[in-house]
């Protein structure tokens, strides 16, 4: 059936069927709706009255203009009205204004001019309002002042804009805490229950900042000297190493030239001191590979220290100066690489954001963020300059996140073609998909978590809104990938495509943890006043609360899959921050609405995946352990009593009938065996544009039922 105009101009349904409704999904709003017809279900469609809903702000605005045009001495008509957003529908009082489209609806906009807005409101609706200045006013002017005021806590990002971005540690340095930063959302938001909520008992911040864990410490050694060549393994154990090396690191052993690698090991063993001398980059990577092997093969030292540091600690002072002067700069761009990883690996953040800085910095340096062309270098030289870059990106956006501190580089700058616009093998295509996740990374760095988003409206929805948009894109993409190189069935050894789904599981926890503060300020004032320790809020929240709760639920139920099988890349830093970071918010949404997590089965999925990684010795697990364990103590005054059992669903439709249904998974449509799960591997791509839809400021805040 052709659309009407009116039809053309309403980008949202104002209805859904029986069906949708019960099912919590969004519904076409046509007879019958597109969901029923496909899966042929009877579609019905409830009774509903025709209205018209207009906001009280607009009401409100259209008062002030009368009064100030009564103030001034003129008595002229209202401004023209055609302008307003009459079909708009914000929330600022406990319910929303519907007005039915009747002649009396316009033409009493000309009587009384001070009386008019209270008296519009009321046609239709019962009893009429109460004229200003009687008490009922007031309290209507009092709860409509508190509504903007809880509305307001969704328009920017808390971790950006109102919390503050530094910290002094127990020996009185101050700490910059980056808003995208896990470690730093740690410690706002303990700092912040500990502020507020007295009653928690808030033990000092454990505040694990960097070399807690372990310290490396090196000095740099002269250029001008041999390296140091002693206490070497053979040959054999060299390459075993390697190859141990290059099973567990995934996309990062993008970053070794294998053939070019083994060349040198093997001319390295006939003259070590000369080829040390010679190839000092190269050296630096095959001192990092054997402590890297070392470290995934030899999983817990007595003595709590990483197997392997000493070859690290080699590497380190073997390391380019920032002179820039080198005869093989893409060499020092991969040990530049190589010994970031292994930084981060034993929680030093900063000087692993440095460290992949210079290797940055070195690529932008040397050219090959460009496109290098082939007919100039080489095709060899071109492809290896282009698979080094994407590679330095990447881990440039992954720490970027980690610390919270913005990249060196802006993807505008970048014009090196994709891995997989060269060469469509399986490897490329993989690494392209982690280039456009890293991208996607970057993009909710400097949008969801931008400076200045404290000068304008809204700032935070409409960037969650465009992300959700980027990610279900992309989420077309990788569902494709998958289907078509591991037919819908993901091996637990298949390393890709598990570190793909847990890539884009954590940008969807990125992207909804503003909303979790946002969330936990409007629930901790709650329960200062003691009025309530839930808080009400709208669906297009709690869809995104929702949405941010499966996907940590996802992360950790995978992770749990492969501690399982011992598959748990224990060394590096990637799982345990995606551990560590699902964990945290999962506690706070337990607190905020509990209702929105039906069940605890993640606690345990936690706990065995921390104490896999602990045991197979990763340095930063007990320290991350222990922040979560202070979290939950202190959380315990906040969660409801019931926070811990089963709790049915909240029923959205009481919430707000006006607004669209919240997100939920499509099972039905969506069939993915996740590691034999039966879990999405991606977030369902309409389910994420049915919720980015349904973001608007006019729908986002709901009555907290003051």
């Amino acid at each position: 059936m052709p659309a009407t105009p009116s039809q053309g101009k309403t980008k949202k349904c104002q209805k859904a069927c029986e069906r949708c409704r019960s099912m919590k999904v969004k519904c076409s709003g046509v007879s019958p709706c597109t969901r029923c017809a496909r899966k042929k279900k009877h579609c019905h469609f409830p009774v509903e009255e025709v209205r018209v809903s207009v906001s009280e702000r607009y009401l409100r605005e259209l008062e002030e203009h009368i009064s100030r045009s009564a103030s001034s001495g003129r008595h002229g008509l209202p401004a023209p009205l055609d302008h307003s957003p009459l079909r708009g529908t914000l929330l600022t009082g406990d319910d929303n204004i519907d007005i039915p489209p009747t002649p009396q609806a316009s033409s009493s906009l000309l009587d009384n001019q001070q009386d008019i807005a209270w008296r519009s409101m009321s046609i239709g609706m019962g009893p009429p309002l109460h004229t200003p200045g009687t008490p009922q006013r007031e309290h209507e002017a009092s709860s409509s002042t508190e509504q903007d005021h809880n509305r307001s806590r969704f328009a920017q990002n808390p971790l950006v804009d109102r919390d503050p971005s530094f910290a002094q540690t127990p020996d009185g340095r101050f700490w910059y805490m980056g808003p995208t930063s896990s470690w730093s959302f740690c410690r706002r938001v303990l700092a912040l229950i500990g502020r507020k909520v007295p009653e928690s008992n808030c033990p000092p911040d454990p505040f694990h900042i960097d070399g807690v864990a372990f310290k490396l410490t090196w000095r740099p050694y002269p250029p001008d000297e041999v390296p140091d060549v002693t206490n070497l393994p053979p040959l054999d154990y060299a390459l075993f190493l390697f190859n141990t090396v290059k099973f567990y690191f995934g996309f990062l052993s993008f970053m070794i030239d294998e053939p070019a690698y083994l060349q040198d090991l093997h001319e390295f063993y006939r003259d070590p001191p000369a080829k040390a001398a010679s190839k000092r980059p190269w050296y630096c990577q095959y001192l990092l590979v054997l402590a890297f092997g070392k470290a995934f093969l030899i999983q817990r030292n007595p003595s709590g220290t990483p197997p392997g540091h000493q070859y690290a600690s080699r590497a380190m002072a073997l390391l380019p100066d920032l002179s820039g002067v080198d005869e093989d700069p893409l060499g020092c761009i991969q040990a530049l690489s190589l010994g970031a990883v292994y930084l981060q690996s034993i929680d030093m953040r900063r000087a692993a954001f440095q460290h992949i800085g210079h290797a940055l910095r070195g690529c932008i340096i040397e050219g090959i963020h460009r496109h290098v062309p082939e007919e100039i270098c080489g095709p060899e030289l071109s492809k290896r300059c282009r698979i080094i870059f994407w590679v330095v990106y990447m881990l440039d956006r992954e720490f970027s996140a980690l610390i919270g501190a913005p990249s060196s580089i802006r993807d505008e700058d970048i014009t090196v073609k994709l891995p997989a616009e060269m060469d469509d093998s399986v490897e490329q295509i993989n690494l392209t998909l982690h280039v456009r996740l890293s991208r996607l990374m970057a993009t909710i760095l400097t949008t969801v978590y931008g400076v200045g988003n404290g000068d304008f409206d809204d700032t935070l929805i409409r960037s969650t809104q465009s992300i959700l948009h980027s990610i279900a894109e992309l989420s077309y993409d990788l569902t494709a990938f998958l289907n078509a190189h591991f037919h819908g069935l993901i091996s637990r050894a298949s390393k890709m495509a598990i570190r793909l789904m847990l890539a884009h599981h954590h940008c969807v926890v990125l992207t909804t943890r503003p909303l979790v503060m946002c969330a936990l300020h409007m629930h901790i004032e709650r329960t200062e006043r003691q009025t309530s320790q839930t808080i009400g809020l709208s669906s297009p929240v709690a869809s995104l609360l929702q949405c941010c709760a499966d996907s940590a639920q996802t992360i950790l139920q995978t992770l749990r899959t492969l501690a399982d099988d011992d598959l748990m890349d224990a060394f590096l830093p990637f799982q345990v921050e995606d551990a560590s970071s699902s964990a945290f918010v999962l506690y706070l949404i337990r607190a905020i609405a509990p209702s929105v997590i039906s069940h605890d089965t993640w606690c345990d999925n936690l706990t065995l995946v921390l104490d896999k990684l602990i045991s197979k010795g990763n340095l930063a697990a007990p320290l991350r352990r222990l922040e979560l364990r202070q979290l939950e103590q202190i959380l315990a005054p906040l969660t409801p009593k019931l926070a811990n059992h089963h709790l049915p669903q909240v029923n959205m439709d009481e919430i707000n009938e006006i607004n669209e249904e919240p997100y939920a998974f499509d099972h039905e449509e969506f069939e993915w065996d996740l590691l034999g799960l039966n879990s999405s591997v991606s977030l369902p791509p309409r389910e994420l544009l049915d919720l980015a839809d349904q973001l608007d400021m006019e729908g986002i805040m709901q009555s907290v039922g003051v």
